[in-house]
Formats: C-alpha cells, sequence, structure tokens
C-alpha cells in the first residue's frame, strides 16, 4: 500500500505537470477535452511577464543609450554606401527628374558618392534621434508580446526552464507525500478492512501532494524555521539568483536578440513613426550640406556646389564648358552625355522645392526597409552592447519577494485548482483499482 500511495502521488504529479503545457491545441470530443494550461491561458499569462519584463527589468531606452552610433555606421558601412547609392538615383530620378536628367552620367555619379560620403554622419543622427525618441516610436511591450505569442515554444521553454528545479522537486514530493500516506493507509486498512478505505486515501494523496508541492514552491517568501528543527523557504524564491540568470538567458537569446529588436523598431506597428523621425534627419543633413535649398530652386546645375568641383561651369549643349581642370575620365563621362542626345534647357532646371519633403520621405522609407538588411554587420556588438541577460539578472535579484514571486508563479497559479482535483480524480481511481487487485488476489 504504501508503494502504490509513492506511485500515485509520483504519477499524480507527473500528469499535472504534462497536462500544464500539453496538448498544445484542444483535443477532445465537442467542449469535452483539454488544452494545456500555458497554451490556453498564452494571452494572460504573456501580458503578466510583459507587465513584469518591461516595467520593472528593462526599457527601451536603456536599451537604446547603450548604442554608439558612430561605432555602429563603422561596423555598416559597406551595405550602408550600396543601398544608399541605389536609392538616391531612384529618389532623384522620380522627385527631382528635371534636374537629375540634365546632369551628365559623370555628375550623377558625383552626387551618388557625395550622398555614401555623408550617410555615417547620417547613421550616426538617426541612432541618437532614435535614442532621444524611442519611447515614442517603439513599443517594447507590444514586441515582445508578439514574439512570445508567435512562439508557443519559447513560453514553454522559459517556464520549463526556468522552473525546472521546481517541476523536479513536484516530482519527488509526490514520491514522499504518497509513500507517507501510504503507511498511515496501511494501518487503517489492517484495523477496519473497509473497501472504501483505498480509493478515500487514494483520492486524498493525488489531492494533497498536489496541493502541497505547490505550497512548498512559493512558500514562506523567507526562510522559517519549524518544529525548532527544519527551515524551509519556497523553492523558487531559494533559487532567487540562479534563476535570475537563467531568466536573463532566457530573455536575451529567444526574445530580446538583436534582429529581433532591429525588427520591432522598423518593421513594427510604430514603423511609420521612424519613416518620419529618418527623413527628417534625411532633410537636415541635405540643408547641411547645400545650405538654405532655396538658393537652387531653377538655377543653372553647372552652379550647383557638387559640380563646382567636377571644374564645369557651363552643361554641354547649354554653352562652353571650362574643361581645363577636368580628369580624362571626367571629361569622357562629359562628352558622352552630350553624344547620348540633346540635354534640357536652363529654366527651371534646379531643384523642385515642393518634392524636397516628398523626396525625403521616400528616401527615408526606403531606407528604413532596408536598415535591419543592413545592421546584420552589427548584429553581434548590438548583442553586447545592450547586456540585456546582467541587466536582467541584476534586477531580478534585486526584486522584492512578492515581485519575484510575480514570475513563475502564473503558470501555476493558472487553473491550479483544476490540476490539483485532477490528482484527486486520478488518486481516486488508483486506489479503486487497488481495491479491485487486492478482493481479486484474496479470492
Amino acid at each position: 500500500m504504501p508503494v502504490i500511495a509513492a506511485l500515485i502521488g509520483w504519477g499524480t504529479k507527473l500528469v499535472a505537470i504534462r497536462m500544464m503545457f500539453r496538448p498544445q491545441k484542444f483535443k477532445g470530443i465537442g467542449k469535452i477535452g483539454w488544452q494545456g494550461i500555458i497554451p490556453r491561458r498564452a494571452p494572460q499569462m504573456v501580458e503578466i511577464l510583459c507587465d513584469t519584463l518591461t516595467g520593472r527589468l528593462i526599457s527601451s531606452r536603456e536599451i537604446a543609450e547603450k548604442i554608439d552610433g558612430a561605432e555602429v555606421a563603422a561596423l555598416v558601412e559597406r551595405p550602408v554606401r550600396t543601398e544608399v547609392g541605389r536609392i538616391t538615383r531612384e529618389v532623384m530620378a522620380e522627385y527631382q527628374p528635371t534636374l537629375w536628367n540634365v546632369l551628365p552620367p559623370v555628375a550623377q555619379d558625383l552626387i551618388v558618392e557625395r550622398v555614401q560620403d555623408a550617410s555615417p554622419d547620417v547613421v550616426v543622427r538617426i541612432t541618437e534621434s532614435l535614442a532621444e525618441n524611442i519611447d515614442d516610436v517603439f513599443d517594447l511591450q507590444a514586441m515582445v508580446t508578439e514574439e512570445f505569442l508567435a512562439d508557443p515554444d519559447t513560453l514553454e521553454s522559459m517556464f520549463l526552464d526556468v522552473g525546472r528545479r521546481e517541476f523536479a522537486f513536484i516530482r519527488r514530493s509526490g514520491l514522499v507525500f504518497g509513500f507517507m500516506i501510504g503507511l498511515v493507509q496501511l494501518v487503517v486498512w489492517a484495523l477496519f478492512h473497509n473497501p472504501y478505505v483505498m480509493p478515500l486515501f487514494g483520492l486524498f494523496t493525488g489531492w494533497f501532494t498536489d496541493w502541497a508541492a505547490l505550497r512548498l514552491i512559493f512558500n514562506p517568501k523567507e526562510p522559517k524555521k519549524y518544529l525548532g528543527v527544519i527551515t524551509w523557504q519556497g523553492l523558487f524564491l531559494k533559487h532567487r539568483i540562479p534563476v535570475s540568470q537563467e531568466y536573463g538567458t532566457l530573455i536575451a537569446s529567444r526574445v530580446l536578440t538583436s534582429d529581433r529588436l532591429v525588427r520591432g523598431v522598423f518593421t513594427g506597428k510604430l514603423s511609420q513613426k521612424v519613416v518620419v523621425l529618418v527623413a527628417d534627419e534625411i532633410e537636415e543633413a541635405l540643408r547641411d550640406n547645400l545650405g538654405d535649398l532655396e538658393q537652387f530652386v531653377g538655377v543653372d546645375p553647372a552652379k550647383l556646389p557638387l559640380l563646382k568641383e567636377l571644374g564645369i561651369k557651363e552643361l554641354p549643349g547649354l554653352g562652353a564648358a571650362d574643361v581645363g581642370e577636368l580628369p580624362v575620365g571626367n571629361l569622357l563621362g562629359v562628352v558622352s552625355s552630350v553624344v547620348s542626345g540633346p540635354v534640357r534647357g536652363v529654366t527651371g532646371t534646379g531643384l523642385d522645392l515642393a518634392h524636397i519633403q516628398p523626396m525625403c520621405n521616400a528616401a527615408a522609407a526606403d531606407v528604413v526597409a532596408a536598415l535591419p538588411s543592413m545592421l546584420t554587420g552589427a548584429e553581434e556588438y548590438l548583442t553586447r552592447v545592450m547586456e540585456i541577460q546582467p541587466i536582467m539578472a541584476e534586477k531580478m535579484a534585486a526584486m522584492t519577494p512578492e515581485e519575484f514571486e510575480g514570475v513563475l508563479r502564473p503558470a501555476f497559479q493558472a487553473d491550479e485548482r483544476t490540476l490539483i482535483m485532477v490528482g484527486a480524480i486520478l488518486g481516486f481511481l488508483v486506489g479503486e483499482l487497488q481495491v479491485l487487485m487486492v478482493e481479486h488476489l484474496t479470492h
């Protein structure tokens, strides 16, 4: 009987733990069936977890302020130059067609090159602007919630990995408590030989071992001495240091990874605000390089500062060109533009000021769309400098017992009564089976 009772205690714990996570989708007939508690309550549990994660452990500003824009710009210079070159040609051709088409290819190349040379500074400015306005353009809690709900295995791993000591204790406690109850059952059976003893004790064993195990995991919150000999503290709180480190590692490696954070900022629900921010930085950089844009409206393109470096005083087809200072390659470029066809007249060939803002917006949209791939080369740096794991481990270790309990407690608290009831029912059925076995062996 003690052995059977121990097996009841152990078996009901295995079933209870299994029922917390499996099946991931509802299985049954009609409304009669079961779905794992964690998958079924995932939205509510994720909400609680994210409140703890983003409300007490880490913030988007705390992450963003650690990033050095100059370091990022240096790491992604090559892909940025490639993308900026492509974007510049496409945007100029669409939003400044008169000016762009009148320029010879060599002049277009020079403009693209100058924009590419300025791109590292723009990357730094965008990084700093994002850090300053991160709470307005990025919702960390929404991003974390989406990541958890999109990957049920991450949520399951969090409870299984962080709470593995507690789950192991639950299984072992079932054996110990069950065996001890079985000794009492043996005495009662020896005294009364009543067939109701075994199913009732089975029911009690299944119920009590579940109830006691769950209580011992979280209570008491502070070490407490019982009977003047035994000192006990809730296991989860007792192991808060390793739990904090493991929780931080899991979040840093499965949820708040550098690539997911980058994707969340530039493709998330608030990404349009990021586009506006980037557009402002691009327009400001344009004004920094050209000064007052109004002075270039309708001017002879040859008078633009960038073209003066080529030694072009007048464009071919519009008048004489002073090519005395031109390198051979640049001269060939100018000549080829003349041979390829007539060039438009001077009038109105300067910047179209009305299209400056739309041009910057279009460029910003393309830049934001391309940034996740461009920042691939900076992932290792971002992971190292953001320090997600040590920050979270340190803050979790400093939590109050009540706050710390909230990290894992939702997994056990949801449908806790249901789990205990299932344990009791299984214990009762095993006890009834035990009666049938005893009667069969007796007769």
